[in-house]
């Protein structure tokens, strides 16, 4: 009976050994940065190569897929070194529900496959404020950092707008580089205000607490073919450089005297770029896009 009962521990012991080494395989939560959905690690940080922060893309190795891995995964967890940090969910790339919180776009996501974006749909009140970036969390950046796997990327700032009338305004950004090596970034002053405006829609005057929006009359003229792009386009912006940028419109819609909020999404290039062609001689290029708002007065 000894024997037996010796027997029937041993082999429960086993069993539990074999459930907790394929909870272990299958949902353990490591260290750094990770994704979960359905109970299961889908990224670590054995996957992904860096995360610019500026834009919140993930940059993911050779053997992972955006197509494959990531895209039907539906609701997912954002972990940082073994602590939930917040919740999301998969949308459409196009879609038309309302939508709020962080969110990963399924294709056409408009990023290659080897990208997942990771967006914050952010509410607005009346006077301009916005719910706070639960993508901006610090313990995700220390996670990060444990595997140099953080790229702060570039931020920009709207400096000043200057409304003289409607045919002579102009925004002048702040660009900076918070990174220690080099970036190629859309140059409006290469490429013409035309082509910029294909990937941005610019400069916008808000007056949130009457609905009420007023922005440039300027066409876009789109690259031949839709999905090329040049490198004549870009410049160079060093590490830790900031750089003055100054945007001037001759067609801008009549705005009344009065307090405001001025809008701007700086972007970057998206789809049009292969994974391959990242890095160029001197830097790499930034892929994204950053939204900047800020009070100002028209007189």
């Amino acid at each position: 009976m000894k024997k037996k009962l010796t027997l029937l521990i041993i082999i429960a012991v086993a069993l539990i050994s074999c459930e907790k080494d394929e909870l272990d395989f299958n949902g353990e939560i490591k260290d750094g940065f990770c994704i979960v959905a359905n109970d299961k690690v889908v990224l670590d940080h054995n996957d992904f190569e860096y995360y610019d922060y500026s834009t919140h893309l993930i940059y993911m190795k050779d053997s992972k897929s955006f197509v494959d891995d990531i895209e039907s995964i539906g609701e997912f967890k954002i972990f940082a070194d073994k602590k939930e940090i917040f919740a999301g969910q998969t949308v459409p790339g196009f879609h038309s529900f309302l939508t709020t919180g962080p969110i990963i776009s399924t294709h056409p996501s408009g990023y290659g496959d080897y990208i997942i974006p990771i967006e914050f749909i952010q509410i607005i009140d009346t006077l301009g404020n916005v719910t706070p970036d639960l993508r901006e969390d610090e313990r995700i950046v220390e996670a990060l950092k444990r595997y140099n796997q953080f790229h702060a990327g570039l931020s920009c700032k709207i400096n000043s707008v200057q409304y003289l009338s409607s045919t002579n305004v102009s925004v002048e950004l702040i660009l900076k580089n918070e990174d220690p090596f080099s970036y190629y970034y859309l140059d409006p002053d290469k490429m013409g205000i035309n082509l910029f405006h294909y990937f941005t829609n610019g400069l916008f005057i808000k007056d949130f607490t009457n609905h009420k929006s007023y922005t440039h009359v300027t066409e876009h003229s789109q690259p031949e073919p839709w999905n090329s792009w040049s490198i004549d386009w870009l410049s160079i912006i060093n590490g830790n450089e900031s750089k003055t940028i100054t945007i001037s419109y001759d067609s801008f819609e009549q705005v009344p005297s009065g307090e405001y909020n001025a809008t701007f999404e700086f972007p970057g290039l998206r789809y049009q770029v292969e994974k391959d062609d990242l890095v160029q001689n001197n830097g790499q290029i930034w892929l994204g896009e950053i939204n900047m708002i800020k009070n100002i007065t028209i007189e």
